[in-house]
């Protein structure tokens, strides 16, 4: 049924300030460019950054990981358990603090995804242009503080 009262609030309201709504926007339509060059590899951006920046480090404490990349402790904990499942990852030390350790099998797949992953982001940054690409790191900055 449509609407019978009117709205003020909503009529004078225009979402397109919000800035969560423009963030998640844009995370929608990078996101999109990532996962048409990622798909093959069946797997999803926050295990792919769990996985890239544990095999940087080869071996991070979990707490770690979550404060390193802004993730909640849950899609922390559900990454790892599919990255360790597919023996990608290791989980070792003790139980109360565990370090998270790549495997052989998990920097193999890191290499075979990285051609990938670096066509979706000359795409993406092709899209956003030089001023885009320095507005983003402009906002990162500005976020990460």
């Amino acid at each position: 049924m449509a609407l019978k009262k009117s709205y003020p609030l909503l009529e004078k309201t225009d979402p397109w300030i919000c800035v969560a709504a423009k963030l998640n926007l844009s995370i929608r339509i990078i996101g999109r460019i990532y996962r048409k060059h990622l798909q093959q590899h069946q797997i999803t951006m926050s295990q792919l950054s769990v996985l890239m920046v544990t095999g940087k480090a080869r071996s991070i404490p979990q707490s770690e990981l979550g404060k390193l990349l802004k993730l909640e402790r849950s899609t922390v904990s559900r990454d790892l358990k599919r990255l360790i499942d597919r023996g990608f990852l290791v989980r070792e030390g003790k139980d109360n603090r565990p370090h998270i350790a790549i495997t052989d099998k998990g920097a193999a797949h890191i290499e075979k995804i990285i051609p990938d992953w670096q066509q979706a982001t000359a795409e993406a940054s092709e899209k956003l242009g030089p001023d885009g690409d320095a507005a983003l790191n402009l906002v990162l900055q500005k976020l990460m503080n």
